[in-house]
């Protein structure tokens, strides 16, 4: 199929995609790049179209009616970069059910009000990294479907479940019916991160940017712990947080 206006009322909805209001409308949001649309294309992950400019010579393994062609200069406008890979999908957003992704034996990352799109793309792939098995997002983060987030992700989003959470006591519950123990870092907690036993059955919660986690959690949360560090930074990027503790908890699981 070729496409050659911007007036088509599919490239409209492609558009519109920009919006989280109308990804959710739509049920729908895109991805570009080559290694993260061959990534969704491995993935169990369902492709609605394949978006590619006129100038795009490489082989795509899918179906021919589902693949758009457009001129450059369309491509660049339904594009979320300044210097487009000339290839994108449009892509259904998955449906998760906690019951199937909460058990034991499991870490998790809870993402509380992580509002930069760098620092949660980046907490997920760190997250794919170390096999943890689900991140979820609470208290306004970013949208996990946010363009940024998806390029920061490098293509990690489409190897574990990421689920944006509403009901914040049914997500904790879950976790504390499977034994999965909740922790937070904390710059004044008494204890360091390597006195707790966290190889596995844990949740740990990584809070807003500026402000941390949020008091409201803290009902939920079993223990607290900080990060030694002995040089004049006042604090660590949430991300670099995320990193630093998903190590540390699968140090503990490969010395056992």
């Amino acid at each position: 199929m070729i496409i050659t206006s911007d007036k088509n009322e599919l490239i409209k909805k492609i558009k519109k995609l920009n919006n989280k209001k109308d990804r959710y409308e739509s049920g729908l949001f895109f991805v570009e790049g080559r290694n993260n649309v061959n990534e969704v294309l491995k993935s169990k992950f369902s492709i609605r179209y394949i978006i590619i400019s006129e100038n795009y010579n490489n082989n795509i393994d899918f179906d021919l009616n589902r693949i758009i062609k457009v001129p450059d200069n369309l491509f660049k406008k339904i594009s979320d970069t300044v210097t487009p890979q000339n290839i994108m999908a449009i892509v259904r957003i998955p449906r998760y059910e906690l019951n199937t992704i909460i058990d034991k034996n499991n870490v998790y990352i809870i993402a509380d009000e992580v509002q930069n799109p760098g620092n949660l793309g980046t907490i997920i792939r760190t997250a794919d990294a170390f096999k943890v098995r689900a991140v979820f997002t609470i208290n306004n983060s970013v949208d996990i479907y946010n363009p940024k987030v998806i390029r920061s992700a490098m293509g990690s989003i489409f190897h574990i479940p990421v689920v944006n959470i509403d009901d914040i006591d049914e997500l904790m519950n879950r976790l504390k019916k499977s034994c999965i123990k909740i922790y937070s870092t904390d710059l004044k907690a008494d204890q360091y991160i390597f006195d707790f036993k966290i190889s596995n059955n844990v949740a740990f919660i990584f809070g807003n940017e500026a402000k941390g986690v949020n008091p409201m959690l803290n009902g939920y949360i079993d223990g607290k712990f900080k990060i030694p560090m002995t040089g004049n930074a006042e604090s660590l990027n949430v991300s670099i947080t995320a990193s630093i503790c998903l190590y540390e908890s699968q140090r503990q699981r490969l010395i056992k």
